[in-house]
């Protein structure tokens, strides 16, 4: 794809935590099993997906906004996340898909991150908005099991 940046690292792109700060539709979380005791309380046993982020690659050199912080100024840039979908059972992948970041640039901003001390900037991935990601998800977990 045309702008795309050379394969990076996960952790250069300060991004959101993407299972954490993304609501799931309820059917599609495991019931909560009392007998856990983890931060956690869903059953993972009876999960039939493992949906993994595999890759973040920034898309343009040119910034779509800025968020500020005390100690850093941050530029937020267009990105596309990777992911890769396993079945639990097995580990076999099912399928890999892409999602372009489609959120604002105020939205994209996470609430805090670490950086180096001397950083004057930082580059942050543009994030994508959860309809986005349920559109992609809903066609795996609503079809037959094959």
């Amino acid at each position: 794809m045309a702008g795309d940046a050379e394969p990076d690292d996960l952790s250069q792109y300060p991004i959101r935590n993407v299972f954490t700060s993304h609501s799931l539709p309820e059917e599609w979380i495991p019931p909560d099993d009392e007998s856990v005791m983890t931060d956690s309380q869903q059953d993972v046993s009876r999960a039939q997906l493992v949906i993994c982020l595999a890759d973040v690659r920034l898309r343009s050199d040119t910034p779509i906004g800025t968020c500020d912080y005390p100690t850093v100024h941050a530029y937020v840039y267009p990105a596309v996340y990777t992911f890769e979908v396993y079945e639990a059972k097995t580990a076999r992948q099912v399928t890999a898909f892409t999602l372009r970041g489609d959120e604002t640039a105020d939205l994209s901003c996470p609430p805090y991150f670490s950086h180096y001390a001397d950083d004057n900037s930082v580059d942050i991935a543009q994030f994508f908005k959860d309809e986005t990601l349920h559109g992609r998800l809903r066609p795996l977990l609503t079809r037959p099991a094959g």
